[in-house]
């Protein structure tokens, strides 16, 4: 298929048009119809064109390196982590002693507090998440970039992802969400464990989460929608394989 050329024309309305919705629209398209093919049927020269073209659209600079970043993230999810673990086994001693024994506050204030370090621990696992979906897809990555002012998301580097194939790289998207959730459901029996008080912040951050992504999948973004995208174009080339 005439990949290239067609590239080539979206550069062409890209320098002459700008950066607009008819023109992105028009290159993804061809980004679709080259995830449907065998990646060794695809030019060497269509994928790097392709990877430039998305580079000018995905306009978002590398601000971290993949170890730097995925470094501060680890030290991020470490630090709530081990801080609910304190959570579990001090705070009510601590409380105790400041206010007097409540077991209706304390159950509050402790499950608060642990929503508040489980959110930070997800945050902190997630980039790992997509970093071990790449090595999976055998994707690889750029670097960390600014997707908002308080969230860094990693950066696909985009030949790597239109060479590996599509049974691979629907784990891009889909092994973060499993990894997050996973997380959250090994803090149930630690919870339990240290203190069957703190069970509930899990639970109900497990339930807030699920409706979360299925909220944002409405909105057409985010990674369960590319999940579930991503699960389409590889049920249609598999069912394609078997006709041929």
């Amino acid at each position: 298929m005439p990949f290239l050329a067609e590239l080539n024309q979206i550069e062409k309305r890209l320098d002459q048009e700008g950066d607009t919705k008819v023109v992105r629209r028009a290159f993804w398209r061809i980004i679709g119809q080259m995830k449907r093919q065998d990646p060794k049927d695809l030019d060497e020269s269509a994928i790097i064109k392709a990877a430039e073209v998305r580079n000018r659209l995905f306009k978002q600079k590398v601000v971290f390196g993949v170890r730097k970043g995925l470094l501060l993230f680890f030290l991020i999810a470490s630090v709530f982590f081990w801080g609910n673990i304190t959570i579990l086994l001090y705070l009510e001693r601590w409380l105790i002693v400041v206010i007097g024994y409540n077991p209706v506050l304390f159950l509050v204030i402790m499950n608060v507090l642990l929503a508040i370090g489980s959110v930070f621990v997800s945050y902190g696992v997630y980039p790992w998440g997509r970093y071990l979906g790449g090595i999976i897809a055998r994707v690889k990555f750029e670097g960390f970039y600014r997707y908002s002012p308080g969230e860094l998301g990693l950066k696909i580097e985009y030949t790597s992802y239109l060479k590996t194939t599509q049974s691979c790289r629907k784990w891009v998207f889909g092994f973060p969400i499993l990894w997050v959730f996973g997380f959250l459901f090994i803090l149930l029996p630690i919870a339990w464990f240290l203190n069957p008080r703190g069970i509930w912040a899990p639970l109900i951050l497990i339930v807030m989460f699920v409706i979360f992504y299925l909220a944002i999948y409405r909105m057409k973004t985010g990674e369960l929608y590319r999940f579930v995208r991503e699960l389409r174009i590889n049920r249609e080339v598999k069912r394609r394989q078997k006709t041929t």
